[in-house]
């Protein structure tokens, strides 16, 4: 079962790449932004109640399932702010390299946390992600001409957010063995929906010089393919959390998204693969291998 849902979360993340891509340079400002969170977090919040009807468990919440869910759905819209806006400036590959660095979150947390120090070969892996780094970038500006310290800054944020968001996934299972990953899933999701229709509507109140923004049809179609994609991997990923050892799951999942990135951009949007790229890629890879194997 674990390896089965493995499979299904990296062919979802080709649908995630291929949608975010698209759709980056079309939620060129904010109206449009918190538009689109918004159309997309509730649809994804829909997949869960629509899940949680199905199961027919009922709907139970208590405290520390609504603050991990209200923490998780934080970190889902940091990330998709975060990963649309580094797109618009560098290659799919570097985006998806930092977003697999998020592993380096759960790994610092895990000191604290759940008692899971780190070893001497991990600080060695954290060492050589950032060699991989180095290799993306400088691949990423031949590309982008515009790459500068701001793209860093967000490429950072892709990596936090996406961290803490796999950080939360683990804090639900640990800390709430027996909860309704579906709830988990809706009140993440939905919180974020919801919260960003109110700051769309409150936006255009406040500024009387703000249209109304519209969602174009690629707009529409995108995230409606794009919300489904995420619910999945969102709902497979916390519930491979008991199933499956953190060592094999994240490594697969995040060095899988990673490969799956570069792969996508070559295929789908005509991104060359130079030499510095693989090279940064390939040593990407064995860093995650090495955080989460040692």
């Amino acid at each position: 079962m674990g390896t089965l849902y493995i499979s299904i979360i990296l062919m979802c993340r080709v649908v995630q790449h291929i949608c975010n891509k698209r759709v980056s340079n079309s939620v060129s400002n904010l109206p449009i932004f918190f538009k689109y969170s918004a159309f997309t977090n509730l649809f994804s919040a829909f997949l869960g109640l629509i899940l949680i009807l199905i199961v027919g468990n009922g709907f139970y919440c208590n405290t520390p399932t609504a603050a991990i869910s209200l923490f998780s759905g934080t970190m889902l819209l940091l990330s998709t702010g975060f990963g649309l806006m580094a797109l618009q400036s560098g290659t799919v590959a570097l985006s998806a390299m930092f977003g697999t660095a998020g592993l380096l979150v759960p790994c610092f947390a895990g000191i604290f946390m759940f008692d899971k120090p780190m070893s001497v070969g991990q600080w060695l892996g954290v060492g050589l992600f950032f060699v991989a780094a180095y290799f993306l970038i400088s691949s990423s500006s031949k590309i982008y001409s515009k790459f500068s310290i701001k793209n860093l800054l967000i490429l950072i944020g892709v990596m936090l957010s996406n961290g803490f968001t796999m950080l939360a996934q683990q804090m639900f299972t640990f800390y709430i063995p027996d909860g309704d990953v579906s709830v988990f899933s809706f009140l993440s999701f939905g919180f974020v929906g919801v919260l960003m229709l109110i700051i769309s509507l409150v936006f255009i109140k406040k500024d009387s010089n703000v249209k109304t923004p519209v969602l174009s049809g690629n707009l529409i179609t995108m995230g409606l393919i794009l919300s489904a994609a995420v619910f999945v991997i969102n709902q497979l990923a916390t519930l491979s959390t008991n199933i499956v050892p953190p060592v094999i799951l994240f490594t697969f999942i995040n060095g899988g998204s990673t490969i799956i990135g570069a792969v996508v951009a070559a295929v789908f949007f005509r991104e060359k693969l130079t030499p510095r790229s693989i090279t940064g890629i390939i040593l990407g890879v064995v860093s995650m291998i090495i955080i989460k194997a040692l």
